[in-house]
């Protein structure tokens, strides 16, 4: 088939979830046979590099954009029908683009990456499938609940409503809908009883997450995510003032790495001693090696955490949220251990800390239930298998 992959941004390098969503799923329609046409946004700044997607795709086109004022762009969606996320993802210069290469390629289906994308008119007679890598409106409900600012909560309130319009909209005019997790497609459902949806969950590179022999750093824990993203960076500040000190309590030398781009200052400002905030890396691969567990204390987001996922693939020891692991349908003790209040994660870090027997079959379980469920290769086979049911259909 001749797919257009239509994207908010370039997806390479995949050094955070979207990126390694899209860049993965794109290689592996490749890897089936599939023509693979990117068409992008690239934006003025901080821009990622399309030369890494060239061997995956026949073609790669991208529109610029400026993404400057957008504090302004903010206010002024207030005054608007239409939600920030519609209006800030969409362009006439990328809607022409659209038109073109569906006309000059013979487009056969069209994959629109996140919701946000989906405001575009597209053709008649080319079936569309959305990528929600999220359900929007459900994150910025949440995001909403948990914001300490009175604006900016009423703000995500307001855009949330708009949101839900639109992006409900958009999977109705979808011939499919791709969610990460059954729990998304539940709340799509609910919303939309007869939408058509299938689970494409996230995965991972089990080959090149594989860790090498070599002993751990005693008493250490990892955090691995864009901490500039909203959800990565409440989670951050909940275990660095409410959990982290109760660990300190029982292992005085616990130390705690914060690994990923653009950290904002609420959490550089709490490095010590004992706390690293790295910024950008080039391979998180390490970081994770060598820490003696891995925490996601998530409190809001949607999806398939990645960051799970691979970390079962590099073998390390995971303690999690419930909603951190939600869309992972892991069991608690067996592949990971799950707690959500302060006493909890910390009590759940200090068992990993305390028990190598629970640290390897932890670690056991998790590598083996990766490889049979997240490994690309597999839900490659399944993308291709629901694509061409769409198309066929």
């Amino acid at each position: 088939m001749n797919i257009l992959v239509l994207t908010p941004y370039i997806p390479f390098p995949p050094n955070f979830g979207g990126s390694v969503r899209i860049f993965h799923l794109i290689r592996q329609l490749h890897r089936l046979g599939h023509a693979v046409h990117l068409l992008s946004f690239r934006e003025e700044v901080g821009a990622g590099d399309p030369k890494g997607l060239e061997p995956f795709c026949k073609t790669l086109q991208l529109v610029g954009r400026d993404t400057g004022r957008k504090r302004f762009r903010q206010l002024a969606s207030l005054l608007s029908r239409r939600s920030f996320q519609w209006s800030f993802h969409y362009s006439d210069a990328m809607q022409v683009a659209l038109d073109r290469l569906v006309r000059d390629q013979q487009i056969d289906l069209i994959l629109v990456e996140f919701s946000q994308m989906a405001g575009y008119r597209f053709p008649a007679g080319v079936p569309v499938v959305i990528d929600e890598h999220n359900v929007e409106f459900d994150l910025l409900d949440r995001m909403a609940t948990r914001e300490q600012g009175a604006f900016r909560k009423w703000f995500n309130r307001v855009e949330a409503r708009k949101f839900r319009r639109e992006e409900l909209g958009a999977c109705r005019a979808a011939a499919l809908t791709l969610v990460t997790s059954e729990r998304d497609g539940d709340l799509l459902r609910r919303e939309v009883p007869q939408l058509r949806t299938a689970t494409i969950t996230n995965g991972v590179d089990c080959d090149q997450f594989a860790r090498p022999d070599g002993p751990r750093k005693a008493d250490t824990a990892v955090f691995v995510g864009a901490t500039h993203y909203f959800p990565n960076e409440e989670g951050v500040l909940y275990f660095l003032r409410e959990v982290f000190p109760l660990i300190k309590e029982q292992h005085p030398q616990f130390r705690f790495t914060v690994v990923g781009g653009k950290p904002p200052m609420s959490i550089v400002q709490l490095q010590s001693e004992a706390v690293q905030v790295t910024g950008y890396v080039n391979d998180v691969r390490p970081f994770m090696w060598e820490s003696s567990v891995f925490v996601v204390p998530l409190r809001m987001g949607g999806g398939t955490r990645f960051k799970i996922v691979e970390a079962f693939a590099a073998g390390i020891p995971v303690v999690s949220t419930r909603l951190g692991a939600e869309g992972i349908p892991v069991e608690d003790g067996r592949e990971l251990l799950l707690a959500d209040t302060p006493a909890e994660l910390a009590a759940a870090v200090v068992r990993v800390l305390e028990n190598p027997g629970l640290a390897e079959e932890l670690v056991r379980a998790g590598r083996d239930y990766v490889r049979r469920h997240f490994d690309w290769a597999v839900i490659g086979t399944k993308l291709n298998a629901t694509l061409a049911g769409v198309v066929k259909k």
